[in-house]
Protein backbone atom coordinates (compact mmCIF):
# COMPACT_ATOMS: atom_id res chain seq x y z
CA UNK A 1 0.00 0.00 0.00
CA UNK A 2 1.44 3.50 -0.75
CA UNK A 3 2.31 5.82 2.31
CA UNK A 4 -0.18 7.96 3.40
CA UNK A 5 0.34 11.33 1.91
CA UNK A 6 -0.64 14.77 3.33
CA UNK A 7 -0.76 18.27 2.27
CA UNK A 8 -2.72 21.55 3.06
CA UNK A 9 -3.14 24.28 0.78
CA UNK A 10 -4.96 27.79 1.10
CA UNK A 11 -5.26 30.87 -1.48
CA UNK A 12 -5.70 34.52 -0.47
CA UNK A 13 -6.22 38.26 -1.83
CA UNK A 14 -3.29 40.71 -2.00
CA UNK A 15 -2.59 42.05 1.62
CA UNK A 16 -0.05 42.86 4.08
CA UNK A 17 2.09 41.05 6.76
CA UNK A 18 0.44 38.89 9.10
CA UNK A 19 -0.37 41.63 11.63
CA UNK A 20 -2.69 43.71 8.75
CA UNK A 21 -5.47 42.94 6.46
CA UNK A 22 -5.04 41.62 3.48
CA UNK A 23 -7.90 42.88 0.47
CA UNK A 24 -8.86 40.38 -2.21
CA UNK A 25 -7.05 40.06 -4.82
CA UNK A 26 -9.99 38.58 -7.00
CA UNK A 27 -13.19 39.56 -8.39
CA UNK A 28 -15.94 37.41 -6.64
CA UNK A 29 -17.86 35.17 -9.03
CA UNK A 30 -20.41 31.72 -9.29
CA UNK A 31 -21.38 30.03 -6.35
CA UNK A 32 -19.43 27.67 -4.17
CA UNK A 33 -19.42 24.21 -5.56
CA UNK A 34 -19.87 20.57 -2.68
CA UNK A 35 -16.44 19.79 -0.75
CA UNK A 36 -14.23 17.60 -2.41
CA UNK A 37 -11.37 15.69 -1.22
CA UNK A 38 -8.29 13.73 -1.81
CA UNK A 39 -7.11 11.35 0.21
CA UNK A 40 -8.88 11.95 3.64
CA UNK A 41 -11.23 15.12 4.32
CA UNK A 42 -12.71 16.98 7.06
CA UNK A 43 -15.39 20.46 8.31
CA UNK A 44 -14.95 23.79 11.48
CA UNK A 45 -11.87 28.56 13.49
CA UNK A 46 -12.00 32.42 14.97
CA UNK A 47 -8.71 35.26 15.82
CA UNK A 48 -6.94 38.79 16.83
CA UNK A 49 -3.81 40.55 17.66
CA UNK A 50 -0.29 41.81 15.69
CA UNK A 51 2.21 39.74 14.44
CA UNK A 52 6.11 39.41 14.73
CA UNK A 53 8.61 37.91 12.83
CA UNK A 54 11.01 37.08 15.65
CA UNK A 55 10.69 33.01 17.48
CA UNK A 56 10.10 33.46 21.10
CA UNK A 57 8.63 31.30 23.92
CA UNK A 58 5.44 30.55 23.52
CA UNK A 59 2.32 29.22 26.31
CA UNK A 60 1.68 25.81 26.26
CA UNK A 61 -1.93 24.50 24.44
CA UNK A 62 -1.98 22.32 27.59
CA UNK A 63 -3.08 19.01 25.60
CA UNK A 64 -1.41 15.65 26.31
CA UNK A 65 1.22 13.31 24.34
CA UNK A 66 3.55 14.29 21.99
CA UNK A 67 3.79 17.43 20.54
CA UNK A 68 3.18 17.27 17.04
CA UNK A 69 5.04 20.05 14.98
CA UNK A 70 2.21 21.77 12.45
CA UNK A 71 3.20 24.51 9.83
CA UNK A 72 0.54 26.79 8.65
CA UNK A 73 1.71 27.94 5.52
CA UNK A 74 0.08 30.14 2.87
CA UNK A 75 -1.83 33.97 2.47
CA UNK A 76 -3.97 35.75 4.25
CA UNK A 77 -6.78 32.61 3.66
CA UNK A 78 -4.07 30.92 5.77
CA UNK A 79 -3.16 33.88 8.05
CA UNK A 80 -7.17 35.44 8.92
CA UNK A 81 -7.71 38.69 6.84
CA UNK A 82 -10.13 40.30 9.82
CA UNK A 83 -9.32 41.47 13.44
CA UNK A 84 -11.75 39.20 14.03
CA UNK A 85 -10.54 36.11 12.43
CA UNK A 86 -6.67 36.23 13.32
CA UNK A 87 -6.61 33.10 14.58
CA UNK A 88 -7.54 31.63 10.90
CA UNK A 89 -8.32 27.81 11.07
CA UNK A 90 -6.06 27.27 13.97
CA UNK A 91 -7.82 27.77 17.19
CA UNK A 92 -10.68 25.44 15.83
CA UNK A 93 -8.70 23.07 15.20
CA UNK A 94 -7.05 22.79 18.10
CA UNK A 95 -10.73 22.46 19.57
CA UNK A 96 -11.30 20.01 17.15
CA UNK A 97 -8.67 17.38 17.92
CA UNK A 98 -8.27 18.26 21.66
CA UNK A 99 -6.58 14.44 22.18
CA UNK A 100 -3.15 15.68 20.09
CA UNK A 101 -0.74 18.38 21.14
CA UNK A 102 -0.18 20.30 18.57
CA UNK A 103 2.91 22.31 18.34
CA UNK A 104 2.32 25.28 15.93
CA UNK A 105 5.52 26.54 14.40
CA UNK A 106 7.16 29.23 12.22
CA UNK A 107 8.93 32.61 12.54
CA UNK A 108 5.32 34.58 12.62
CA UNK A 109 3.45 34.88 15.31
CA UNK A 110 -0.55 36.08 14.75
CA UNK A 111 -3.07 35.46 17.13
CA UNK A 112 -5.44 36.94 19.99
CA UNK A 113 -5.72 35.81 23.24
CA UNK A 114 -7.56 32.89 23.08
CA UNK A 115 -4.62 31.03 21.23
CA UNK A 116 -1.62 30.13 23.42
CA UNK A 117 0.41 29.14 20.25
CA UNK A 118 0.63 32.08 17.85
CA UNK A 119 3.45 30.56 15.56
CA UNK A 120 2.42 30.22 11.89
CA UNK A 121 4.30 31.10 8.58
CA UNK A 122 1.25 32.82 6.92
CA UNK A 123 1.33 35.82 5.26
CA UNK A 124 -1.43 38.53 3.90
CA UNK A 125 -0.41 39.08 0.22
CA UNK A 126 1.92 36.40 -0.19
CA UNK A 127 2.56 34.80 -3.65
CA UNK A 128 4.28 31.30 -4.13
CA UNK A 129 6.20 32.09 -6.61
CA UNK A 130 5.37 35.89 -8.42
CA UNK A 131 7.91 38.42 -8.68
CA UNK A 132 7.05 41.30 -8.43
CA UNK A 133 4.52 40.33 -5.52
CA UNK A 134 2.50 42.85 -3.14
CA UNK A 135 4.43 40.57 -0.10
CA UNK A 136 7.03 37.65 0.22
CA UNK A 137 7.48 35.20 -2.71
CA UNK A 138 7.06 31.94 -0.47
CA UNK A 139 8.83 29.89 -2.63
CA UNK A 140 12.41 32.02 -1.75
CA UNK A 141 12.03 31.89 1.57
CA UNK A 142 10.41 28.15 2.05
CA UNK A 143 13.25 25.82 2.43
CA UNK A 144 14.78 28.50 5.15
CA UNK A 145 11.00 28.32 6.91
CA UNK A 146 11.77 24.17 6.74
CA UNK A 147 14.77 23.75 8.37
CA UNK A 148 14.11 25.88 11.21
CA UNK A 149 11.15 25.11 12.23
CA UNK A 150 11.14 21.27 10.80
CA UNK A 151 7.66 20.70 11.03
CA UNK A 152 6.16 17.31 10.59
CA UNK A 153 3.03 18.30 9.21
CA UNK A 154 2.20 21.07 6.81
CA UNK A 155 -0.52 23.04 5.61
CA UNK A 156 0.20 24.89 3.40
CA UNK A 157 -2.03 27.21 0.11
CA UNK A 158 -1.28 29.47 -1.82
CA UNK A 159 -1.32 30.78 -5.73
CA UNK A 160 -3.97 33.38 -5.63
CA UNK A 161 -1.83 36.36 -5.13
CA UNK A 162 0.48 35.07 -8.02
CA UNK A 163 -2.62 36.22 -9.93
CA UNK A 164 -2.76 39.89 -8.78
CA UNK A 165 -1.53 43.46 -8.60
CA UNK A 166 -1.68 43.69 -12.26
CA UNK A 167 -0.84 40.19 -13.31
CA UNK A 168 -4.46 38.59 -13.73
CA UNK A 169 -3.33 37.94 -17.39
CA UNK A 170 -1.15 35.31 -15.92
CA UNK A 171 -2.01 32.12 -17.70
CA UNK A 172 -2.75 29.21 -15.46
CA UNK A 173 -0.03 27.32 -16.32
CA UNK A 174 2.46 29.79 -14.73
CA UNK A 175 1.21 29.05 -11.30
CA UNK A 176 0.92 25.68 -11.70
CA UNK A 177 4.28 25.47 -12.03
CA UNK A 178 5.06 27.40 -9.40
CA UNK A 179 2.81 25.27 -7.29
CA UNK A 180 4.42 22.31 -8.27
CA UNK A 181 7.91 23.01 -7.41
CA UNK A 182 6.78 24.18 -4.20
CA UNK A 183 5.44 21.22 -3.20
CA UNK A 184 8.86 19.31 -4.70
CA UNK A 185 11.03 22.10 -2.59
CA UNK A 186 9.06 21.12 0.25
CA UNK A 187 9.51 17.22 0.26
CA UNK A 188 13.35 17.92 -0.73
CA UNK A 189 13.81 20.24 2.45
CA UNK A 190 12.16 17.46 4.52
CA UNK A 191 11.59 14.37 3.20
CA UNK A 192 9.58 13.11 5.62
CA UNK A 193 6.82 15.61 5.71
CA UNK A 194 3.53 15.46 5.29
CA UNK A 195 1.45 18.16 3.12
CA UNK A 196 -2.02 19.08 3.16
CA UNK A 197 -2.87 21.58 0.60
CA UNK A 198 -6.01 23.54 0.48
CA UNK A 199 -7.57 23.90 -2.74
CA UNK A 200 -8.36 27.11 -4.32
CA UNK A 201 -11.52 29.67 -4.42
CA UNK A 202 -13.77 30.06 -7.73
CA UNK A 203 -11.72 32.00 -9.21
CA UNK A 204 -8.98 31.40 -12.16
CA UNK A 205 -10.98 27.35 -12.71
CA UNK A 206 -7.99 25.94 -14.26
CA UNK A 207 -5.62 26.44 -11.54
CA UNK A 208 -8.59 25.24 -9.21
CA UNK A 209 -9.58 22.18 -11.05
CA UNK A 210 -5.47 21.06 -11.38
CA UNK A 211 -5.09 21.11 -7.84
CA UNK A 212 -7.20 17.73 -6.60
CA UNK A 213 -6.05 15.91 -9.24
CA UNK A 214 -2.11 16.65 -9.17
CA UNK A 215 -2.20 16.09 -5.71
CA UNK A 216 -4.23 13.13 -6.09
CA UNK A 217 -1.76 11.76 -8.80
CA UNK A 218 1.40 12.65 -5.95
CA UNK A 219 -0.54 10.43 -3.79
CA UNK A 220 -1.37 7.66 -5.99
CA UNK A 221 2.74 7.48 -6.31
CA UNK A 222 3.37 7.29 -2.72
CA UNK A 223 3.73 10.70 -1.83
CA UNK A 224 3.01 11.81 1.35
CA UNK A 225 -0.13 14.67 0.65
CA UNK A 226 -3.07 15.12 0.71
CA UNK A 227 -6.22 17.39 -0.34
CA UNK A 228 -8.46 19.71 1.56
CA UNK A 229 -11.55 21.52 -0.64
CA UNK A 230 -11.94 25.16 -0.07
CA UNK A 231 -15.80 24.98 -2.07
CA UNK A 232 -18.90 26.31 0.09
CA UNK A 233 -16.23 28.00 2.79
CA UNK A 234 -18.28 30.86 3.95
CA UNK A 235 -16.56 34.32 3.28
CA UNK A 236 -16.65 37.46 3.69
CA UNK A 237 -15.86 38.42 0.07
CA UNK A 238 -15.87 35.18 -1.88
CA UNK A 239 -12.01 34.93 -0.88
CA UNK A 240 -11.25 35.01 2.91
CA UNK A 241 -13.05 32.77 5.60
CA UNK A 242 -15.13 34.73 8.24
CA UNK A 243 -15.51 33.32 11.60
CA UNK A 244 -17.84 30.61 9.95
CA UNK A 245 -16.06 29.97 7.03
CA UNK A 246 -12.62 29.30 9.73
CA UNK A 247 -14.55 26.83 11.74
CA UNK A 248 -15.62 24.82 8.34
CA UNK A 249 -11.96 24.61 6.90
CA UNK A 250 -11.19 23.31 10.90
CA UNK A 251 -13.41 20.43 10.58
CA UNK A 252 -12.41 19.47 7.22
CA UNK A 253 -8.46 19.69 7.90
CA UNK A 254 -9.06 18.00 11.11
CA UNK A 255 -10.95 14.75 8.94
CA UNK A 256 -7.58 14.58 7.22
CA UNK A 257 -4.88 15.20 9.65
CA UNK A 258 -6.06 12.79 12.47
CA UNK A 259 -4.87 9.86 10.54
CA UNK A 260 -1.54 11.49 10.15
CA UNK A 261 -1.15 12.51 13.94
CA UNK A 262 -1.89 8.97 14.10
CA UNK A 263 1.26 7.25 11.94
CA UNK A 264 3.14 9.98 13.43
CA UNK A 265 2.31 9.05 16.87
CA UNK A 266 2.22 4.98 16.03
Amino acid sequence: MAPFVIMAVLVSGCGGKPAGTAAPSETPTGTPAPQETVGISATTAPSVAGSSKSPTAKASTQRPGRKIKVMVLGDSISAGAQDEVMNGYRLDLLKKLPAYAIDYVGSYKRGDSRLADKDMQAEGGACIHATPCNSTSMYEETAGWITAAQPEVVILQGGGNDYCCGRNDQPDSVVIQAMTDWINLIFKTKPGVYIVVIGMTDYHYGYKDWIPKYVKSQAAAGKRIAFVSYDGVSTYDTVHPNIAGYQQLAGRIALVVKPIFDKLLA
